[in-house]
């Protein structure tokens, strides 16, 4: 017995290329890691319900979340007990269910809208199906396509005929409504799909014929390639400057770029905790453009959505789960037969293309359908698992380590909390973190129309339920005096008041720490006006998306509760403003 076991495992090492020892144990902590992130994401996920300032909307969110938690915990281990060809009619057929369904509905929703067709029939449907967004059917078909389009694939390859043209008519017409739907994000997403696709046909090409003897000079083009993209990113985000040297004037791109250097603040603001889940609408209302109604309900961009309302720790997390589906997947694809090698690479496409579209949209995880965003990680943890088990059948020495297995969900379990605290900036981050919560629980918790007409009514009416929050801000600049966060909370809390040199000095350490925040520099702006220094509010504004009317509430403010001599002032500097526009 122990001859034929070992005659196997020989056999299966000289035609995969695989030593099955090392398989084993690398792919029992890699899953183990996975499922360690997946855990962190979960307990984040815990923290931002129990610190959101709106516990029912909160709720909504962690429970539509849910079940995608569910379905990454339990795919490995059902894929593990499929064959080939029950995973692939099983994942290949939910996807085409839904790229039929959503392009149904899709197309019959745009055609109500362009002929005014009855709609009594969508009023039975949930809010998502009965008016899904453009972005939202994007999302789903981008991610739902490429799985689809592996199936046909497989199909043809079998030559089954009905079946290849049942699915060639499904992924047509999947198409055609992501194409209507005009996003450029899942446009760009499946061409990098498609790139990483090519890219693989052409190492495998040159490896065959070159025997890996000039490989390095196209993987190295490849990641210095990804890598300047990714770069190009961070840098045109994280610096306004660029801009005007790119020649960027298309006014939905730069509202998006503000709307993405505004999140970057309040990240900073929740960084470990995040501001909890559903509290992004009235936050970025709130903290970033300082307006007293919702006006972005999301980051359009998943991670940092992500980020804002679960911290920094979730991303992390998140970032953490996919690379080691990805690793895992790679390593089923090394030893996969035919038939779920070509499965197996439309799920890496699926991934790529969520991780390149979620750049540029976050509608999908924003929705109801939240936990779809963990349809493409489910989809490869099971598929991959399938590959395992029917390449090495047979080999006892192939079955998980479960020692392994806790090592690796230890380790992603505490990477993504030590990671945050180890480029966190100290304590004086926490602290602020504190104080940030509280005060989104206090003021949101309490702030709603038409009760009350401004955030700052709150901060006047309710300065001693604020104390423990400006308690925690005092704290950070006892150990950080450029603390940023703390500088621009106390000073926002005290322009309320009307303590203005006090505001003042928190406003200028807050602008000389981050000056590109734009809550900060609105602010000041409005100090700088009221003392009656025009020209120094006007440069302070300059730039700033001021179109939502933030200057009209602000002028509001003062005629409701200030005095006629700030008003004349406010309303010069505005008009002043004005002007130079």
């Amino acid at each position: 017995m122990v001859s034929r076991i070992d005659a196997g495992r020989s056999e299966v090492e000289q035609s995969k290329g695989v030593n099955v020892d090392i398989s084993v144990r690398l792919r029992s902590i890699v899953l183990g890691a996975g499922y360690g992130f997946t855990l962190s994401l979960l307990a984040a996920t815990v923290v931002a319900v129990s610190i959101a300032y709106d516990e029912g909307k909160a709720s909504e969110r962690f429970y539509a979340l849910l079940g995608g938690f569910v379905i990454v915990f339990a795919a490995p281990w059902i894929g593990r007990y499929c064959s080939t060809r029950t995973t692939i009619q099983v994942l290949g057929g939910v996807a085409g269910l839904v790229v039929a369904f959503v392009s149904a509905l899709y197309s019959a929703l745009y055609l109500q809208r362009g002929w005014g067709a009855v709609n009594f029939a969508w009023s039975f449907l949930p809010e998502w199906a009965s008016g899904p967004s453009d972005n939202l059917v994007a999302q789903i078909l981008a991610i739902t396509l490429p799985v689809s389009g592996a199936t046909l694939w497989i199909a043809a390859v079998q030559k089954r005929g009905l079946l290849s043209l049942l699915l060639g008519a499904l992924v047509g017409c999947g198409a055609i409504a992501l194409v209507a739907t005009g996003s450029r994000g899942a446009f760009l997403g499946l061409l990098a799909a498609g790139g990483m696709v090519g890219y693989g046909w052409l190492r495998e090409a040159l490896n065959r014929r070159f025997q890996s003897r000039w490989l390095w000079l196209l993987d190295g083009a490849v990641w210095l390639s990804v890598v300047g993209a990714a770069l190009v990113y961070v840098a045109l985000v994280a610096s306004p400057r660029l801009d005007a040297r790119l020649g960027l004037q298309d006014e939905s791109a730069l509202s998006r770029l503000d709307l993405w250097r505004s999140s970057l603040s309040l990240i900073a603001d929740y960084y470990f905790t995040g501001s909890g889940l559903g509290a992004a609408v009235m936050v970025y209302a709130t903290y970033a453009y300082l307006l007293h109604v919702p006006y972005l309900y999301h980051a359009h961009n998943f991670y940092l959505h992500l980020a804002l309302e679960q911290g920094v720790v979730a991303l992390l997390a998140w970032l953490g789960l996919v690379a080691t589906t990805a690793i895992y997947t790679l390593g089923a694809l090394r030893i996969a037969g035919r038939t779920m090698r070509i499965f197996l690479i439309g799920g890496l496409a699926a991934l790529c293309t969520f991780l390149v579209h979620s750049l540029f949209e976050a509608e999908l995880f924003y929705s109801s359908l939240a936990a779809f965003v963990f349809f493409t990680p489910a989809i490869l943890l099971w598929s991959a698992s399938t590959a395992y088990e029917a390449a090495l059948e047979g080999l006892q020495s192939t079955q998980f380590s479960d020692a392994l297995i806790g090592a690796g969900m230890i380790a992603g379990l505490m990477a993504p909390l030590l990671l945050a605290i180890l480029v966190s900036g100290g304590p004086a981050r926490w602290e602020a973190n504190l104080g940030a919560v509280l005060q989104t629980q206090v003021e949101l918790g309490t702030y709603q129309r038409p009760p009350w007409s401004f955030q700052d009514e709150v901060r006047r009416r309710l300065g001693a339920e604020l104390k423990p929050a400006q308690e925690y801000f005092e704290a950070a600049l006892a150990l950080d005096p450029a603390q940023p966060t703390a500088h621009r909370r106390l000073g926002a809390i005290a322009l309320a008041q009307g303590a203005f040199a006090r505001a003042k000095e928190h406003l200028l350490a807050a602008y000389a720490a981050d000056p590109r925040d734009r809550a900060t520099r609105q602010m000041l702006g409005e100090i700088y006006a009221l003392e009656g220094d025009v020209d120094a509010a006007v440069q302070m504004w300059r730039g700033l998306d001021l179109s939502q009317g933030q200057l009209m509430v602000r002028e509001w403010w003062y005629q409701a509760f200030g005095e006629p001599e700030q008003v004349e002032k406010l309303n010069n500097a505005i008009r002043a403003y004005q002007r130079l526009r």
